[in-house]
Order: structure tokens, then sequence, then C-alpha cells
């Protein structure tokens, strides 16, 4: 039986137990166990369960869809998806091109019709440990945001992993004092996009996809894919308001269309970027 291998970490998974080597190890074993053919494999790394706009899974489907496998090895049924529904439908559209799941560590077979019970109640199961674990960590930047900690800092800081203490971004400080400094000789918006780009200066998304390896957020990219500073990012670095060393945390979400409070906090640290 051909197989692919598809391995997936998030956030909040146990790094060693669920390591992206650790599953293919497991799943590989398994196949090599059963005498299964492995003619590929694919994984997704920091990506939730509850997303299936994924790049490895898009390989995995891209397999399927050119009749190359028979058969999807995961470690546990969690690594395909924890969205019940979205999973649910991801596994019949397999089935419909007569391709199983099969869970190395749980013994499900999607094909088996005994498992059919198994892979509901594992569905709501990862279901409901993807939404629990959403609540605990949004009560935690709550929390962080009522006590004035910075979470992901403005363009032209980072911050330091081991002392969670914010810093200025060397290249990034730079270019937000360009921007401010043009603007105060009357310069507009369109002219500093322009101005930045001819400098060559890097954008906040192309700095964001360069620490992280991929890119995180939408981009301003020219037709031969390179980044470009538009009217937009320019404004977006005018209208921050902790670079007066003011921090403005929990702004956007809405409940019932009603905006909910937001918390302020004072980080002059934050603030020195422009007067710096």
């Amino acid at each position: 039986m051909r197989v692919w291998i598809y391995a997936r970490l998030s956030n909040d998974d146990d790094q060693e137990m669920n390591s992206l080597l650790n599953q293919q190890e497991i799943c590989h074993g398994f196949a090599e166990q059963h005498g299964y053919t492995i003619v590929g494999q694919s994984s997704d790394d920091n990506v939730s369960g509850m997303k299936f706009n994924r790049r490895g899974l898009d390989e995995l489907t891209a397999a399927v869809d050119a009749d190359k496998i028979d058969a999807v090895i995961v470690k546990d049924l969690s690594r395909l998806g924890r969205h019940r529904t979205q999973t649910a439908l991801f596994i019949d559209y397999l089935r419909e091109h007569q391709v199983r799941v099969i869970s190395a560590t749980e013994g499900i077979d999607t094909f088996r019709d005994e498992d059919d019970l198994m892979i509901g109640v594992r569905g709501l199961m990862n279901d409901y440990y993807a939404r629990d674990i959403s609540k605990k960590i949004r009560a935690g930047y709550r929390q962080k945001q009522r006590e004035g900690i910075v979470i992901t800092p403005p363009f032209g800081y980072r911050k330091d992993r081991n002392t969670n203490t914010i810093e200025l971004h060397p290249e990034a400080s730079e270019t937000v004092r360009i921007v401010y400094s043009l603007y105060l000789q009357d310069h507009g918006q369109k002219e500093i996009a322009r101005r930045l780009n001819a400098l060559g200066r890097k954008t906040p998304a192309q700095l964001r996809a360069e620490q992280c390896g991929r890119e995180v957020c939408t981009a301003s990219k020219t037709s031969d894919g390179s980044y470009v500073w538009t009217y937009a990012s320019v404004k977006n670095i005018l209208v921050e308001e902790a670079y007066t060393g003011v921090l403005i945390n929990h702004r956007s979400e809405t409940n019932g269309g009603m905006p909910l409070s937001f918390f302020l906090a004072r980080r002059p640290d934050i603030g020195t970027v422009v007067g710096g």
C-alpha cells in the first residue's frame, strides 16, 4: 500500500513528545512494520489544528488528487486537525478518493466501519481541547494586556526572548526615525513611501517574515514579489501611539457589537524610538 506521512506541531503541543521528528519516526516505524511503501511526507510547524490552510496539508492534497497514495499515516488524528467539522469533511474528501487515514498510536483506520464511533469521539475531544486551550491563551493575553506588558512590540522594537525586555531593532528603528523626519519636513505619506522604497528600507512585513521564516501577515508586493512601502504602511507608523510612550492594548475585540474596554499603560521605554 502506498502511504503518505503527515505531521503537525502547534504552539500548545508538548515540544518533546509531539516534535515533528518524533511524529515522523513513529509513522515511519509503523509503515515499515506493516510493509507499506512510503511515497512522500509533509509537515506543518507551529500551525493550529483549527486551521486547514496549511502548506503541508496542501502537499498531501496534491498527492491525493494525483492518485499517488492509498493512505495517510498520522501519529494520531489530532495531527490531521482539531476542528471537528473541518476534520470530518477532510476525512470524507479522502474517502471519496479511496484514501484512508491510519492513526499509528490510536489503532484507527477510517475505512473500518467499527472505528466510526471512535473517530467521532476523538473528533469531539480534539475540538474541545483546542477551544479550551484557546480560551486559556486569550485569558492569559488579556491579563498581560491589563498589566501593560508588551506582547508584540511595534515596528522599530524587538523583544528579547531570554529577558522579555523590549529593545530597539537597529534597522527598523532607523526606518521609523526616517519616516517621522520626512513627515516633519512636510512630505506626504505617498512621498515618504516612495523615498523608503528608493532607499531600500525593509517593510514591517518583510522583517517579520525574515524573523519568523515565513510570512505571517498581509504584505504589499510588486509584480516580481518584492516588498514595497505604501501609503497605508507609512500611515500605520505615523498614527502608532506607542511611539509617544503610550501603549494601548485590547482595542479590536467586540462583544455583541459593542467595543470592549481597552487597557492603557505608560511605556516610556517604547517612546524612545522617535525622540532617541
